[in-house]
């Protein structure tokens, strides 16, 4: 079943008995509740319909805390809410995106967790909701890309996530960098030739973020998700590089993400962009996990 849910939606523990006497924890988002019944939505599993007659205790609760050394799935999570797409719902545990069909993540599936149905039945939910055979976005071990394999899908964009502590890093100002919660004409003049138009940016300002530029020269976005700043979007001129200016345009970067109170920083690299990992690697971050995107074959 798929739930939107609510942008002002509760984490809650709920204790409730059922019938036999056994007593358990729910812990979710609260999604609806009325004189009947409460539904909560847990992270990772379908929603729970609890009946009132059961419940012995609800209190809201923090997220949960996600640190480097959690799972590829927790941190997912995490990243998924700093692009997030335009339009959003759940099926179970799988995080729905929708955007303006410009980039991967905000018109793709976050394929984690248990969807609460079978594979191809799970597809063809996603598939309705989103008018189009869905993209899935999985982590490299899970395990339904031998299914997906099997019903025609095929791997592609393999990327790498890094992560670090704040603290382990490099924070430093870059001379002439532009920052605003707006991307500008010097971060969009930035990227690939022809590849910005109002669905990209629509997409990209869909969670708040904080954009730097040097306009011409390079340019990064940053955005917060609890205890962790995601870095995204660092690009160097071509005319420019070789001068160390991914390097710059990272630590200032990590200097803007330091302003926001946060403990730690990720970022995304495609896995066969061995000059930027060897940049972040000598900046401090270290790989934690890779993912894919399955796509129908035959799409582009």
């Amino acid at each position: 079943m798929i739930i939107q849910l609510p942008d002002n939606a509760h984490r809650i523990s709920l204790r409730r008995v059922d019938g036999d006497g056994r007593a358990s924890d729910v812990i979710g988002h609260l999604v609806a509740s009325n004189d009947e019944q409460m539904v909560v939505l847990p992270e990772d599993r379908p929603a729970v319909w609890i009946p009132r007659e059961e419940i012995r205790s609800v209190r809201k609760v923090p997220n949960r805390t996600v640190l480097p050394m959690s799972t590829p799935d927790a941190l997912q999570r995490v990243l998924d809410v700093t692009w997030p797409g335009v339009r959003r719902a759940r099926l179970g545990g799988w995080a729905l995106r929708q955007g303006r069909g410009a980039t991967k993540r905000a018109n793709s599936v976050l394929a984690s967790g248990d969807p609460g149905l079978p594979w191809r039945d799970a597809v063809a939910e996603a598939s309705t909701w989103m008018g189009v055979a869905p993209v899935l976005q999985v982590v490299s071990d899970d395990a339904i890309v031998a299914e997906a394999l099997g019903d025609g899908y095929e791997l592609v964009s393999p990327t790498v996530v890094m992560v670090a502590k704040l603290e382990d890093l490099t924070p430093a100002a870059m001379d002439g960098v532009v920052v605003g919660s707006r991307p500008d004409e010097g971060f969009v003049g930035l990227w690939p030739a022809g590849q910005v138009d109002e669905a990209v940016l629509e997409e990209a300002t869909a969670a708040r973020a904080t954009y730097l530029s040097v306009p011409g020269v390079a340019s990064g976005r940053v955005a917060r998700a609890g205890e962790w700043a995601v870095i995204s979007c660092v690009e160097v001129a071509a005319s420019r590089r070789g001068e160390g200016l991914g390097r710059q345009i990272t630590r200032a970067c990590v200097d803007a993400a330091a302003t926001m109170g946060v403990r730690f920083v990720a970022l995304q690299v495609e896995a066969d962009n061995e000059a930027a990992r060897s940049l972040y690697a000598a900046e401090s971050f270290v790989d934690h996990h890779s993912y894919y995107y399955l796509r129908p074959a035959g799409d582009r």
